[in-house]
């Protein structure tokens, strides 16, 4: 009865508020908030609304629903507690200038390994895997397009951001930030629910890490994402990204996509590379004047976190394997 009670009491204090912070604690209720999503969607999709899930307007209501319980409210209720700084501060317009055109090579990098997985995938015996929320568009015009960049880039962008980027960022001390670099890249792809992009995914989490810690705030990576989706409008017709909702075998796919997406691949980096390091000056120039060498390496990124190894605990647990569930029934064909 004793070791069962220490094992209650210590789960109980798993799920209490910690302190200090650490980057494990938010994944749960991230995932919890995802189920909710999923749960009133399946239940309003299954009568209440009279258009599909795949719609726009379909995915639209999904999103929102995903973005305020699995990310926002989750993220603000945190902070409120915490007193954490989620947003960051402002540093600069020069920062987020650059941030917003780092966006190009993030879609260079998104449309080329799209392309290259689906074809690599299909070639293998695969079949189309779509992601757990998409649309179908019939006709493209000025308000389905707005509509289109709304749901599928902004406010993603925004509770993308508010989360990984505001939320579990602050889980990570100055000392232990080097390892954000490769944790929340893999969490970010863990909840995309989105199979063929997986690598993409990764990378561009890996570079939006970049982007948030040079600008230090989470405008940075939300105009980079949405640099991205109006690059990939500007250019569509000479980087393609291969739609699924037309692709059933691999010889439905084009010849042609490598011709441009591995070039892409390499601009991509090249053009990563020099932003980073104009980002790194921008950086450093605006820390030099504001601070000088006054500023405490704990408070640069607005407080204070616990040890790394103190995100490693039930709640991070519980949130992967709520993750790992959807991950299956994805796998399996299930949607809402």
């Amino acid at each position: 009865m004793v070791v069962l009670r220490a094992v209650w009491d210590h789960i109980v204090r798993s799920f209490k508020y910690p302190k200090p912070f650490n980057w494990g604690y938010p994944l749960f209720f991230g995932a919890v908030g995802m189920g909710l999503a999923c749960f009133i969607s399946k239940f309003l999709f299954e009568g209440a609304l009279p258009f599909s899930s795949t719609s726009l307007v379909g995915c639209a209501v999904i999103v929102i629903l995903v973005e305020m319980f699995a990310f926002a409210a989750p993220s603000v209720l945190l902070a409120e507690r915490g007193g954490l700084n989620i947003t960051g501060r402002y540093t600069g317009i020069g920062a987020l200038v650059l941030s917003f055109l780092s966006g190009a090579p993030l879609y260079l990098i998104k449309a080329s390994l799209h392309n290259l997985t689906v074809a690599v995938w299909l070639k293998s015996g695969g079949t189309v895997i779509f992601p757990a929320f998409f649309y179908y568009l019939d006709e493209l015009n000025g308000q389905t397009l707005f509509l289109s960049i709304l749901i599928d880039t902004v406010i993603p962008a925004f509770g993308l951001s508010l989360f990984f980027l505001g939320a579990v960022w602050q889980g990570f001390s100055e000392k232990n930030k080097r390892w954000a670099f490769i944790v929340i890249p893999l969490l970010i792809a863990l909840f995309s629910f989105d199979f063929i992009d997986l690598l993409a995914i990764i990378i561009i989490g890996w570079w939006l890490c970049i982007v948030r810690n040079h600008t230090e705030n989470i405008y940075g990576p939300v105009l980079a994402l949405i640099g991205s989706r109006l690059t990939g409008i500007l250019i569509d017709s000479i980087v393609v990204e291969l739609d699924l909702t037309t692709i059933r075998t691999y010889s439905d796919i084009p010849n042609t996509i490598y011709y441009s997406s591995i070039p892409a691949i390499v601009v991509a980096a090249i053009l990563l590379a020099l932003f980073r390091k104009n980002l790194g000056e921008f950086h450093f120039a605006y820390s030099a004047e504001i601070y000088g060498d006054n500023r405490l390496p704990e408070e640069k990124d607005g407080g204070r976190a616990g040890k790394l190894l103190s995100g490693v605990n039930i709640t991070l647990v519980l949130g992967i394997a709520i993750c790992v569930v959807f991950w299956v029934l994805l796998l399996k064909g299930m949607r809402i």
